[in-house]
C-alpha cells in the first residue's frame, strides 16, 4: 500500500503495549476500531484496549513498513508511535 492513502489502527492494550494494524480502507479502519472498543457478542476477547488512534498512511509514504525500507521503516515507525500516542485518541477508554 505505498503511496496509496490508506489508514492504519492503533491500539493501546491494558499492558501498555501497542497494537497495529495493517493498512485499511476508512470505512475498514472505523469498523476494525469499533470491534476493538466494542467487541461483537460472543468474540473472545484477547488483547483489551483503552484507546485506539486511526491515522493515514500512504501520501507521499507511510511511517510503517510495507516492505519498501526496512529496517529504516521500524526506526520511523517507533518515532511516529511515540508522537502518534501523545495525541488525543479516536476513542479513549
Amino acid at each position: 500500500m505505498t503511496g496509496e492513502v490508506h489508514y492504519h489502527v492503533v491500539a493501546e492494550n491494558l499492558d501498555g503495549e501497542l497494537l497495529c494494524s495493517d493498512g485499511f480502507t476508512w470505512p475498514g479502519a472505523q469498523g476494525f476500531a469499533a470491534d476493538l472498543i466494542s467487541p461483537p457478542n460472543g468474540v473472545t476477547v484477547y488483547e483489551p484496549v483503552r484507546a485506539v488512534w486511526i491515522f493515514e498512511g500512504g501520501t507521499p509514504q507511510c511511517p510503517f513498513a510495507h516492505g519498501d525500507g526496512i529496517p529504516a521503516d521500524e526506526e520511523a515507525a517507533s518515532g511516529f508511535l511515540e508522537q502518534l500516542v501523545q495525541q488525543p485518541p479516536y476513542w479513549p477508554a
